[in-house]
């Protein structure tokens, strides 16, 4: 597989809306022909030229297409957007709305990405080798549907309302998480590794959230249930034992939260329950 690579030619000081980057919008196309793309840099319209360096060729094949951009990202939006297939890789920051409305394909972030990373995302798979900000997976403002589908994986932390209304998929932190993770969640699953700042699952009907780090209070519109020695995540078994809640009561909802017990010792008065 051939790459077609873009090298960022100099310091980006204005927001860069680079949704005309991803393996549709691109593959069997010359370099000549991609570097006379028009894009907004702020409020002005640049040629892709003058912001790249652009070497090799994309294949002509959409599956086989791989898009690697090089330099620091954080002021681009819109990366892949809507990409149905082929790889790009990102060598830098990824910046915000990276695999926005995604359906197909891959995105590998080497580095960090900005908030709604893989928001209304549909398929497909977006790794993140550093953290992520606010919003992953989440729903677009103005909607109230977020991820459909697709693998998100954070190798870091990420920030408040990670997979809020999310419908389906996976998304997997390595780290930590901020508040409101799962909020407004219809379906799929969550797995944090580390610790969240609180809130997890507000006002879920559907879906999994598991937390393996601490979580310093579960809301009280959850029901305490069982403990589980342990839960899937995708196809992994995650080892346990977990104490299982289910709600949010507040909206009728039938979601699971699944908190690891070893991490959460304050939530110990939940076993008097179980005592027969």
């Amino acid at each position: 597989m051939s790459a077609l690579e873009l090298t960022l030619r100099r310091t980006v000081m204005a927001p860069l809306y680079l949704d005309i980057i991803s393996p549709d919008n691109l593959s069997g196309k010359r370099w000549r022909e991609i570097g006379d793309y028009i894009v907004w840099e702020g409020n002005r319209k640049v040629k892709l030229r003058s912001l790249f360096k652009i070497e090799g060729e994309a294949e002509a094949n959409l599956q086989d297409t791989l898009i690697e951009i090089v330099g620091d990202m954080s002021r681009a939006r819109r990366i892949g957007y809507r990409m149905s297939g082929g790889v790009i890789r990102v060598r830098g920051h990824g910046g915000l709305y990276v695999g926005e409305s995604m359906r197909g394909g891959r995105i590998i972030v080497d580095g960090d990405a900005g908030p709604w990373l893989g928001a209304n995302m549909a398929g497909g798979t977006i790794e993140v080798s550093g953290s992520a900000g606010d919003h992953v997976a989440a729903a677009s403002l103005g909607t109230d549907k977020g991820m459909t589908g697709g693998t998100i994986i954070v190798k870091g932390d990420s920030g408040s309302q990670t997979g809020a209304w999310m419908h389906s998929g996976l998304i997997r932190v390595s780290g930590s998480s901020g508040m409101f993770p799962g909020a407004h969640m219809r379906g799929g699953t969550i797995h944090i590794i580390g610790d969240c700042s609180g809130r997890a699952g507000a006002n879920m009907r559907g879906g999994k959230i598991v937390l393996s780090g601490k979580l310093p209070t579960v809301l009280p519109s959850f029901t305490f249930e069982d403990i589980r020695s342990q839960t899937r995540v995708d196809k992994d078994n995650v080892e346990g034992p977990f104490y299982v809640f289910s709600g949010d009561n507040n909206e009728g909802g039938d979601g699971r939260l699944f908190i690891k017990k070893a991490s959460n010792p304050q939530l110990k008065w939940c076993e008097k329950f179980l005592e027969v």
